[in-house]
């Protein structure tokens, strides 16, 4: 294909939005980072941006691979047993001895997953599981509240402080729930059950006054 025929299909081929899956229930749009009319709501849900999310598996006691990872992301593996690791474009969640999870700004995840493949090698594993994974944040004051209607797991400060995260049931769904240093909870879910979870914390917030923004 000549070079003229590509660049005529790139100026030419329609720009593609990943619509979030909330879009149709949470109309309040804002810039990440803002609030809008959220005085007086203990409890604010917000829908993060587009991201993108990769899996990662490999045997962390191999310097091979943890040295791999650092060239690749510019930061080390967390290898502690719930924990996690957050900068300003990569975060990454501890899942198992052997996986984790990778979320990245939405459109750099095929950077991203090609950075790893080329500087790890032996046995490993990268996915992309964009497709099938959204973001929410909860914050306020009554947002403990919340989580403790929601999961039997123990999100008190002094047990799952900043740098933590864990796998569980969030109502009868699962999350991937971490704590910003913001003292905000970020939840990793799947698209599939976002409905459902919003719907639940809408009804588990009421009491406390709650809103919900979606970034743009």
């Amino acid at each position: 294909m000549s070079e003229a025929v590509q660049e005529k299909m790139t100026r030419e081929s329609p720009v593609v939005r990943r619509e979030s899956p909330l879009h149709y229930v949470i109309d309040t749009e804002v810039s990440p980072g803002e609030s809008k009319d959220t005085k007086g709501c203990a409890v604010v849900l917000r829908e993060v941006q587009a991201k993108g999310y990769l899996t990662l598996r490999g045997n962390s006691n191999e310097a091979s691979f943890t040295d791999g990872v650092l060239a690749a992301l510019g930061v080390s593996l967390p290898t502690q047993p719930g924990t996690c690791l957050k900068s300003d474009d990569i975060s990454i969640y501890w899942l198992s001895p052997d996986e984790w999870m990778l979320t990245t700004p939405g459109g750099t995840e095929a950077e991203l997953q090609a950075r790893l493949r080329e500087n790890l090698s032996g046995h490993f594993s990268v996915v992309d599981v964009s497709g099938g994974q959204t973001s929410i944040n909860l914050s306020g004051d009554e947002v403990h509240g919340v989580l403790k209607k929601s999961s039997a797991y123990d999100f008190d400060e002094l047990v799952f402080g900043v740098g933590r995260c864990t796998q569980t049931t969030f109502a009868k769904a699962t999350a991937l729930v971490s704590k910003r240093a913001d003292g905000s909870f970020d939840l990793i879910i799947r698209r599939s059950f976002a409905d459902y979870i919003f719907s639940w914390i809408a009804d588990a917030a009421g009491e406390y006054g709650f809103k919900a923004l979606r970034e743009i």
